[in-house]
């Protein structure tokens, strides 16, 4: 004998129950961690004008395609510095690194190969971007930024427009102009050679404009010939100028739109923190390394790589996806574009022939920019797989070698205020006496630091 189930119709009080609890059932399965968003990590190279711009361009294009999917993101430099000291965050399932690391990244298992398919509109990138991150056919990185060492100058200054060696760009600034950290006016160079991989890899750079050869040799001895044409490019600035670590990446720039220098080395984002009034005089190229003018320039590159670890999360399709999208146009012209009228762009420089052409309608120096880049042919700055090794070893030594013996000067600090040339003579011999003698400069005029004397020796701080 069976029996069937009894079928009790519930009242009005009963049905209330019964959804409440449905609710509350449902409400506690969408708050359990199995039921929790799913979230993506990107860590950004923090080395930009405005990070947090790339922040919210890139969240504004990832909610259109994957509106479920939230993403964290690391900004600070202490955690992820582009690749220069560190490797990627685990955490990290996309990361923004400098391509000089690429073959490191590579060859350590921290990058996962993307096959040409999974990469969209590949054919708008510049060709020294895309040459840089295929390796046998695939790809291990999404280009995204490009930069090169840039000679600024104001474009009514006829020899330094037309130099297109060292030699003529050390003829039209001389030598040993000014001592202090800050030109006292429009005279000389100014440019950051603190770093220690700063020294390495312009030392590398100055090498391939004299001899060309590609792939970069990383040599286990600097040769001299090379440091030589860093020693020349320091004497065009001052000691003070080349060594201070200022925390401010872009603030040369802003000395020299307020009429300090005559010229400044940087990365065109450095025009980001120049005034209107500079920027409508600015002349830019690529800075002369050597005397030879046949080889084509290296450029850097940013590319947004997929972290072997998202794969291992069962992350690694939406993570591809993700680096897509960060590189594609329209987040990279929303992450560069000026975000107020009376602001100006990141002026970062772009590695999609697209991205130049848009952002040149609304800005025109982005169209001097793009010319720039098409005409000099550059080929792409990479290491090999031993490339941070060898930037963090030899890069001290190649900074100690270009800094010995400067044949200029340093400023002291005088013992009291100087009021004209003759009491000059009275008191800077005394100030220089310990420090190569006294050169005959001096100065009270800002941005120097009070009254001080120029003298002969400059000190080599100890590597970092």
């Amino acid at each position: 004998m069976s029996c069937a189930p009894l079928c009790v119709p519930l009242s009005s009080a009963g049905r209330s129950l019964l959804t409440f609890v449905i609710t509350l059932v449902a409400a506690l399965l969408s708050s359990s961690p199995s039921h929790a968003q799913e979230t993506l990590t990107v860590a950004l190279y923090p080395y930009v004008p405005r990070v947090d711009q790339f922040e919210g361009a890139i969240r504004q294009s990832w909610q259109q395609v994957q509106p479920t999917v939230g993403l964290n993101f690391i900004k600070d430099d202490k955690v992820w510095d582009g690749g220069y000291k560190k490797d990627p965050p685990a955490e990290a399932d996309v990361y923004v690194f400098d391509v000089m690391y690429l073959e490191q990244f590579r060859t350590n298992g921290l990058l996962g190969a993307m096959a040409p398919s999974e990469v969209q509109n590949a054919d708008d990138f510049l060709a020294y971007a895309r040459d840089a991150v295929v390796v046998n056919g695939n790809y291990y990185a999404i280009p995204q930024l490009g930069c090169a060492n840039i000679l600024f100058y104001n474009v009514n200054d006829t020899p330094l427009a037309n130099a297109t060696t060292l030699t003529q760009v050390q003829s039209a600034l001389h030598q040993c102009t000014y001592t202090s950290e800050i030109p006292p006016d429009q005279r000389g160079l100014m440019l950051d050679m603190a770093g220690s991989t700063t020294n390495a890899t312009l030392y590398l750079d100055a090498a391939h404009s004299a001899n060309g050869q590609y792939p970069l040799p990383q040599p286990t001895t600097p040769d001299p010939s090379y440091i030589a044409y860093e020693k020349t490019i320091l004497t065009l600035s001052s000691f003070l100028d080349t060594t201070s670590e200022n925390p401010d990446a872009y603030v040369r720039g802003v000395w020299y739109s307020h009429g300090y220098g005559r010229a400044i080395v940087g990365f065109t984002e450095t025009m980001s923190h120049m005034t209107p009034t500079a920027l409508q005089t600015i002349g830019f190229k690529v800075m002369p390394l050597s005397d030879t003018t046949s080889n084509p320039p290296l450029f850097y590159v940013d590319a947004v790589g997929v972290n072997t670890s998202a794969a291992r999360r069962g992350k690694r399709d939406l993570a591809v996806q993700l680096a897509n999208v960060i590189g594609a146009s329209n987040t990279m012209v929303a992450s560069m574009q000026a975000p107020q009228p009376d602001k100006n762009p990141q002026y970062l420089m772009s590695v999609r022939n697209s991205v130049f052409q848009r952002l040149s309608a609304d800005y025109p120096i982005y169209a001097r920019m793009y010319q720039l880049a098409q005409s000099s042919k550059p080929i792409a700055f990479k290491l090999d797989k031993d490339a941070r090794s060898w930037a963090l070893a030899k890069g001290d030594i190649i900074r100690s070698q270009v800094r010995q013996n400067y044949a200029c000067g340093c400023d002291r600090t005088a013992t009291r205020t100087i009021a004209d040339n003759v009491d000059a003579q009275s008191v800077c011999p005394a100030v220089c006496k310990d420090h190569g003698g006294w050169n005959g400069q001096w100065t009270n005029d800002p941005p120097a630091p009070g009254s001080v004397c120029g003298c002969n020796k400059c000190p080599i701080p100890p590597p970092d």
